[in-house]
């Protein structure tokens, strides 16, 4: 009696054994899964959990499939404007001074008729003034000079010295003249290093700009 109560328990767990390799291996899931069996009673409940190991490329192939337009960064255009600097170009004005006159005298003496009034401001781009004028020393030898004079400061321009030789009319020039600020008034001197006559017989001032 004792040896077949054995042997039946020996029995009811080799089957019991087998019914639960059964149903694990029924039960089981891939690489990525969590299951979890509870007993309760006679029946049995299993829960599974899926873990979501889809990456980008993964997610790119399944909206692909989907129609799913895959998000492109916008771009943003940016215009940047050069400002190209226009050359500038060199002229040059001429202010007429008008009016002649001559002497014999040693010092300088002023010429009747040469006053004109000028503002360097009225330049814009202003590099350079000089003084040309048409001088001459009448029939005789030595040197004939003339200069610019400033009226309203009483003080000779400095640099407008010129000076000829010559019997016959010619144009000198002058170096670059030192203007000072403001409207100022200006008139033509002249002087004769000898007694012999220094002619003058207009001219001008050459303004060059820069613009």
């Amino acid at each position: 009696m004792r040896k077949a109560l054995i042997l039946d328990l020996v029995i009811l767990h080799a089957v019991l054994g087998w019914i639960l390799y059964t149903t694990q291996s029924q039960n089981f899931r891939p690489a990525g899964e969590i299951s979890q069996a509870l007993q309760a009673g006679n029946n049995q409940i299993i829960k599974t959990e899926y873990l979501d190991k889809c990456g980008i490329e993964c997610q790119k192939y399944i909206d692909s499939k989907l129609n799913i337009p895959t998000p492109t960064p916008s771009t943003i255009t940016k215009t940047v404007y050069q400002q190209v600097s226009k050359p500038k170009t060199k002229s040059i004005v001429y202010v007429p001074i008008t009016g002649s006159g001559n002497t014999t005298n040693n010092d300088w003496t002023s010429v009747s008729g040469t006053d004109f009034y000028l503002d360097k401001a009225d330049y814009k781009g202003l590099q350079e003034i000089s003084f040309e004028g048409n001088l001459k020393l009448f029939n005789g030898n030595g040197i004939a000079y003339m200069r610019l004079f400033d009226v309203t400061h009483g003080i000779a321009v400095q640099g407008s010295d010129a000076q000829t030789s010559s019997q016959i009319s010619t144009p000198v020039n002058s170096n670059a003249i030192n203007l000072w600020s403001g409207k100022n008034l200006y008139r033509v001197q002249l002087k004769s290093l000898t007694a012999d006559t220094a002619v003058f017989d207009g001219g001008k001032l050459k303004i060059t700009v820069l613009n």
